[in-house]
């Protein structure tokens, strides 16, 4: 209760987001999915309270200039968002644009996936473990990714997408390297720096937490738009993951290592959250 009263405007917020992914799986008529969907990701966030408590970390994770950094965070963001209007959009016939402005326009997927962002760190003087990289907190993902399976095959087994992301990447090895690597460790890292630089800024980790897993899910959207063209839908999909991220960021924060949630998302091929 003294956390809830401390901050009033990040549980508001997380009550309207229960509340709209409970909407869209009304919508979907996958209510229960959804029910159970956010049932587990509070439950994760209680195993992950008791392991803290009961094995604090020794080092946060470190931040130097959070106004300059941050400012590094946006600046990759929005670049990176540039290469998903041209990309997704729809506006730009991307099959058709010309060579040149194509091979222009691609370099700019290392701000989509944090390569610039983790250049820019690592010349700004952080070592690896200085922004997260630590071998701690490696046990939590033992009960998440069994419990986040079992819920799949008990309220919805037809979501469970393992066999799609094999057949996709096509194989194991290739299944396991996009979800640790493309996915897990490029998107985690966004995560860490975003999250821990602008609660800094802000002075408040909550916010911090709540804007980078709601920028992170969002940046979903223009894919999903380029796939469907369906605007409402897209955003819809975009709210729906957002409690997920959240979990994956506050198993960071708690934790403070990012392997823990690199390797839960990386392995992330149940599909409870897909309705």
């Amino acid at each position: 209760m003294e956390r809830i009263k401390g901050n009033p405007l990040t549980f508001s917020l997380l009550v309207l987001l229960a509340v709209m992914v409970l909407y869209v799986g009304y919508r979907h008529d996958t209510l229960t999915r959804g029910i159970a969907y956010l049932s587990v990701m509070w439950l994760f966030s209680f195993f992950i309270d008791v392991y803290a408590l009961r094995y604090p970390p020794k080092n946060d994770i470190e931040v130097r200039n959070a106004k300059r950094e941050t400012g590094y965070f946006i600046f990759c963001l929005l670049l990176g968002m540039v290469f998903f209007y041209f990309r997704f959009s729809g506006n730009v016939d991307w099959q058709h644009l010309n060579p040149l402005a194509r091979l222009a326009i691609i370099p700019l997927i290392i701000f989509v996936f944090p390569i610039a962002l983790a250049i820019i760190m690592l010349l700004s003087g952080y070592k690896p473990k200085e922004l997260g990289v630590r071998l701690q907190g490696l046990v939590m993902v033992i009960p998440i990714l069994l419990i986040s399976f079992l819920t799949n095959r008990i309220v919805s087994p037809e979501s469970l997408t393992w066999n799609r992301v094999i057949d996709e990447s096509g194989s194991v090895i290739g299944a396991i390297y996009s979800g640790l690597i493309l996915a897990g460790l490029s998107e985690e890292f966004f995560r860490v720096i975003g999250q821990t630089r602008m609660g800094a800024l802000m002075k408040n980790m909550g916010y911090g937490w709540l804007i980078t897993s709601t920028i992170w899910a969002f940046m979903h959207a223009p894919k999903w738009y380029g796939e469907e063209h369906d605007l409402k839908e897209a955003l819809l999909s975009s709210t729906r993951i957002i409690p997920i991220g959240l979990m994956w960021g506050y198993l960071t924060h708690r934790t403070k290592s990012i392997l823990p949630s690199v390797v839960v998302h990386g392995f992330n091929f149940w599909g409870l959250q897909n309705f």
